[in-house]
């Protein structure tokens, strides 16, 4: 999936919010449930703007292997990360890393770095169809779940983990599960002027 490509429509301004139907038409719709997850140390590396899946395992095996050689505890399966708001930043300022939650005393080895990724409570919505359907899922968790267009994400952070043991055939799409936090923030609303002062 290239990120240069431009998103789809119902990414752009100004979007309707709050209107799921006319969103689950466009995107094929998709089944968002709430989760909480933990906040957690994790080791990190950057991945190139196109992401494919062997440049994810790639990634996800270094980490492992990192975590190896500093004798880390792995928290849960790799993810990787979205930094960028898909709402209000185009493609090509977004940017993917893989990411492998620790234990243990970690230190960064190269480009492979040690952050926090926050918890909290999250929506979660799986995509059947792929590394190519996240930017439909994106326009559909933000377009129908967040409920004012005042409302946007307080951490422009969204993380996915792959269904790396579905059973598929080999040119099947693999199933990709999106994690975009629930934490929300109110974007100042415009007061307008012309009212008489007191």
């Amino acid at each position: 999936m290239s990120s240069d490509e431009p998103p789809p429509k119902h990414l752009g301004r100004p979007r309707g919010r709050g209107a799921p139907a006319a969103a689950a038409a466009t995107t094929g719709g998709y089944d968002v449930e709430e989760t909480w997850r933990q906040t957690a140390r994790a080791l990190v590396v950057p991945l190139e703007r196109a992401l494919t899946l062997p440049a994810l395992r790639a990634a996800f095996a270094r980490l492992t292997a990192v975590a190896a050689r500093q004798k880390l505890t792995i928290a849960e399966d790799p993810l990787f990360g979205l930094r960028g708001d898909p709402e209000n930043d185009p493609p090509t300022r977004w940017g993917y890393e893989a990411v492998l939650p620790i234990r243990g005393a970690a230190r960064g080895e190269g480009d492979v770095t040690v952050t926090r990724i926050d918890g909290g409570m999250h929506l979660a919505a799986t995509t059947p169809r792929g590394l190519d359907d996240l930017k439909r899922l994106y326009g559909y968790l933000l377009g129908t779940r967040f409920p004012a267009k005042h409302q946007q994400l307080a951490r422009p952070y969204i993380l996915h983990r792959l269904a790396d043991g579905q059973a598929r055939a080999p040119d099947e799409a693999i199933a990709v599960a999106v994690y975009a936090p629930a934490v929300l923030s109110i974007a100042p609303v415009p007061v307008p002027t012309d009212e008489p002062e007191a």
